[in-house]
């Protein structure tokens, strides 16, 4: 019985000093990985930071450490997936095609944005759909760092484009949303593994440019 003691002991203090040996770089790499699986899967309401530690193998205690609160780790997921310095080189991208007014290339551009985006990182898209879900107030960051920079600056340039004749005189806000929309819809649809209507990457994108056809004046 000692003997059984004594090893249950040891194991727990070699178990315990395993997880002390692991660099705070890497353990909080490790626990921003464990919530992304969880919150996708459950969303917020539905996780907890205990089923998270057990993910990693570690305590409440070590995650507490790196993230005082679930709130600042369901924060840090986001700034990890769009940190602002990588929408600024998004735009800064977009805004060279839109200087040279090619409207065929940033309207691709956008669309093959968006689709690489769903399938590099399904989990966050999952993220949001359940921030959303649960009005949570990450929905609302999201918007303010990602959506919001990408709609106003695509706004701006069709309204640009109709002020110099290009473009015909539709509200900006409904041509953004048609851009936005069809490419989003298809992107989910192969998140969640399915196709009804057969189409391709190539496709959506082509249906980005074709929409300039009915935009020309």
């Amino acid at each position: 019985m000692a003997s059984r003691q004594g090893r249950a002991t040891r194991a727990r203090t070699a178990g315990a000093r395993a997880r002390r040996l692991v660099p705070r770089d890497e353990r909080r790499v490790q626990i921003l990985e464990a919530a992304a699986a969880l919150f996708s899967q459950r969303g917020f309401a539905g996780t907890t930071t205990r089923q998270i530690a057990a993910a990693v193998g570690t305590s409440e205690t070590v995650l507490f450490r790196h993230f005082p609160t679930k709130e600042s780790l369901y924060t840090a997921l986001l700034e990890r997936w769009t940190s602002a310095a990588d929408v600024d080189r998004w735009l800064a991208e977009l805004r060279v095609l839109a200087d040279r007014c090619d409207d065929e290339a940033l309207f691709r551009a956008v669309a093959t944005a968006i689709l690489e985006s769903y399938r590099r990182d399904p989990a966050y898209h999952r993220l949001m759909l359940f921030a959303a879900l649960e009005d949570h107030g990450l929905a609302r960051i999201a918007h303010v760092r990602y959506s919001a920079p990408l709609t106003s600056f695509l706004r701006e340039y069709v309204a640009r484009r109709q002020a110099s004749g290009a473009f015909r005189r539709i509200r900006p806000e409904l041509v953004v949303h048609m851009l936005l929309s069809a490419a989003a819809q298809y992107a989910q649809w192969s998140a969640l593994g399915v196709n009804p209507l057969a189409l391709s990457d190539d496709d959506v994108a082509r249906q980005a440019v074709t929409l300039l056809a009915g935009l020309r004046a």
